[in-house]
């Protein structure tokens, strides 16, 4: 399944889609470093989101893990999150797939939506369907294909980056022309 893609400047159409799920609740997940500068923007851009509940996790790599996950799950009960809930990702990788694995698993599989804020996500990890974590000193030993309902990719999150984490990204864009083709590469 091919997600849905939305761009800076397409907010309201993101929402469109939204609303015609018919969803009993948008819940918004984040790490700790998102929470503190992406969502505010997310919720100037899309005003609809000031209400959404809001679950953070702790930011980092090392915490793609069952225990996060697990409380995810916990979050989501006591916010009596059904089958129609809508997750929303907003983050980098390591958020994209937790939650991504989190909402493949929850009531046998509720949407979820990834906001990708670092280029690397926005590049590769928020597409393809692989969600996972690390178990047992094991990178993605865990994990399920599940496409995201949407994907909503906004340059503005890029602002939050420091040089390194934008040269990885870039790097990565640069790794993917070349697996392309060569017109892709010279743009």
């Amino acid at each position: 399944m091919i997600s849905r893609l939305f761009y800076e400047g397409h907010e309201r159409e993101l929402l469109s889609y939204i609303n015609e799920k018919n969803y009993s609740q948008i819940i918004l997940l984040a790490d700790a470093n998102t929470n503190g500068y992406c969502i505010p923007v997310l919720k100037k851009l899309i005003p609809a989101f000031k209400t959404s509940s809001l679950i953070i996790i702790p930011k980092g790599e090392q915490n793609k893990t069952l225990e996060v996950c697990t409380l995810i799950w916990h979050e989501l009960d006591k916010l009596k999150a059904d089958r129609y809930t809508l997750l929303i990702n907003i983050g980098g990788g390591m958020v994209s797939d937790i939650g991504g694995f989190a909402s493949s698993v929850y009531k046998r599989g509720i949407d979820f939506i990834n906001v990708p804020t670092t280029l690397l996500a926005m590049v590769d990890a928020c597409y393809g369907g692989k969600t996972g974590i690390d178990f047992n000193g094991f990178k993605n030993s865990l994990g399920s294909f599940q496409h995201p309902s949407a994907i909503y990719i906004h340059p503005v999150f890029l602002q939050t980056l420091d040089e390194r984490v934008l040269q990885s990204g870039l790097a990565e864009s640069i790794k993917h022309a070349m697996l392309s083709s060569e017109d892709q590469l010279k743009n």
